[in-house]
C-alpha cells in the first residue's frame, strides 16, 4: 500500500442463494433485517461485465444488523442467468464447506431459539474455556452454508488458539 489508499472497512458480501425467500427468512432468523430488497430490479447488461462474466441476471436483497446499522452488509442474489448449482446439505464426505462466522451476544440462547424452529446444527454446541470460547456452534443455511455462531470471553477478539494449543 502506497498511502495515497486505504480500505475503510468491510462494507458486504454475497451470499448466492437457491430461494431468495426462504434465505431472507433464515437470516431474519438471526437477527439480519432487509434494508434494501432488490428483487425486482432488472439488471443492466454492464453488471456482468463488474463480473467478468459475458451474462448476469438476478434478483437480490441487502440485509443488514440493526445492532450494526453502520456494519457491513449481507448481499443474498438468486441467480437467474446463469442458474446457480448447490451442493446437498450436509455436504458429501469431501466436500469443503463455505463457512461464514458471526459473533453473537448470548450464543447458548441463540442456539436453543433456533434449534427450537428447526434450524439444522452439525453437532452439538461447543465450548473451550481454554480457548477462551464461551460457545460455538454450527448450523446450514438454506444454501449449504455453514453459519457459526460463537461467543468469546469479553474484551476477546479472536479463540486463543495459539497459546492454548501450543501446550499440547
Amino acid at each position: 500500500m502506497s498511502g495515497a489508499w486505504s480500505l475503510q472497512h468491510f462494507y458486504h458480501t454475497v451470499i448466492n442463494v437457491r430461494d431468495l425467500d426462504e434465505s431472507v427468512a433464515f437470516y431474519r432468523l438471526l437477527g439480519w433485517e432487509v434494508l434494501n430488497d432488490r428483487r425486482n430490479v432488472e439488471w443492466p447488461d454492464f453488471v456482468a461485465t463488474l463480473f467478468g462474466m459475458t451474462r448476469a441476471k438476478g434478483k437480490g436483497v441487502l440485509m443488514n444488523l440493526p445492532a450494526d446499522p453502520d456494519g457491513p452488509m449481507l448481499d443474498l442474489i438468486q441467480w437467474i442467468e446463469p442458474e446457480e448449482k448447490f451442493p446437498p446439505v450436509p455436504l458429501p464426505e469431501g466436500a469443503i464447506p463455505r463457512i461464514i462466522a458471526f459473533r453473537t451476544k448470548n450464543v447458548h440462547a441463540a442456539y436453543a431459539a433456533l434449534k427450537a424452529e428447526g434450524v439444522r446444527f452439525t453437532r452439538e454446541m461447543f465450548s473451550h474455556a481454554e480457548l477462551g470460547v464461551v460457545g460455538s456452534c454450527f448450523c446450514w443455511d438454506p444454501n449449504g452454508n455453514i453459519i457459526e455462531l460463537i461467543e468469546l470471553n469479553p474484551g476477546q477478539r479472536h479463540s486463543k488458539a495459539n497459546e492454548a494449543l501450543s501446550k499440547t
